[in-house]
């Protein structure tokens, strides 16, 4: 009996775990929906600037544009490398696989030369690297769940800043990329210096020949003053949006599979306590029954 009551106890547990399980899907169903929305509603003016962007650097001869941004400092070898992880856990490979990819590039640019300095955005990345004795130079703990635009353009503004003293050679980003509603991928995507020129490339030259010209005012310079900057904001910004949506999503594939593996145990511990109860009045029963025909 004592072994039966063993598997109620635990099956009772495992009953309590799925109901935590099948809630924090459901949370992270509400959050991933709301943060779905946010990219859905952001990316139609990120892709519209960027190919404004793209167009007004395609429309300038040689030597028409001579933005800082766009220019590596040669001489100077010291990279920013911002990761991007979540604050919370139970989220699946969301966090090992980007930390993994992280590393392989963080190895990489010291390798070649490079002076990296650490920024690190989630407790997750930051227990990492404290866990490797590696240095974070900088840790962003104040940015919230949910992107806010204006938070991360301050962000951009102070990394722009330093790349435009000569603090830094450039920006790169490791972050979670997000493919589709439900598919993801670590990625490292580069922010500084600004390389908007180079999708310029996949225009066929015939499109290119039949161009519409056309005045600006004020000067195409001045234009691009203000929207290649606004173009390093909104890509910082897309990368924090991304990450968000995709830590969601991966947290609800992980709670959907561990509420799935808390009903098969369950069964599982069910059928197993109704053998073993079974088994048990059969034998008592067999012992009432021994027991009248000895007194007969």
């Amino acid at each position: 009996m004592a072994k039966a009551r063993s598997i109620l106890k635990r099956a009772r547990a495992v009953k309590k775990i799925g109901t935590i399980t099948s809630t924090m899907e459901m949370v992270a169903t509400a959050r991933f929906k709301k943060m779905h929305k946010m990219v859905v509603a952001a990316r139609p003016y990120i892709t519209r600037i960027r190919k404004m962007v793209s167009d007004l650097i395609s429309r300038c001869g040689p030597g028409d544009l001579d933005h800082p941004l766009m220019h590596e400092n040669e001489k100077l070898r010291r990279d920013v490398l911002l990761v991007i992880t979540s604050n919370r856990g139970l989220c699946g490979s969301y966090n090992s696989s980007l930390l993994r990819l992280a590393m392989e590039r963080y190895n990489q640019l010291r390798e070649s030369g490079y002076d990296i300095k650490l920024h690190v955005a989630g407790k997750k990345g930051m227990q990492y690297f404290r866990f490797k004795k590696i240095r974070v130079d900088k840790y962003y703990s104040d940015l919230g769940d949910v992107p806010n635009y204006n938070r991360l353009a301050a962000v951009a503004d102070d990394l722009m800043t330093e790349f435009l003293d000569g603090s830094i050679s450039g920006l790169e980003i490791a972050y979670t990329q997000m493919i589709g509603a439900a598919n993801f991928k670590p990625a490292i995507g580069q922010v500084l210096p600004l390389t908007v020129a180079a999708e310029t490339t996949k225009e066929p030259q015939a499109k290119k020949a039949f161009r519409v010209a056309y005045d600006m005012l004020p000067s195409m310079d001045a234009i691009l003053q203000q929207l290649l900057p606004t173009t390093v904001r909104l890509r910082v910004f897309e990368c924090f949006l991304e990450s968000a949506v995709t830590e969601q999503t991966s947290r609800m594939t992980a709670m959907r599979a561990a509420s799935e593996n808390a009903d098969e145990l369950l069964h599982n511990l069910t059928v197993k306590y109704n053998r073993m109860r079974q088994s048990q009045i059969t034998t008592e029963l067999a012992e009432i029954l021994g027991g009248t025909a000895a007194i007969e």
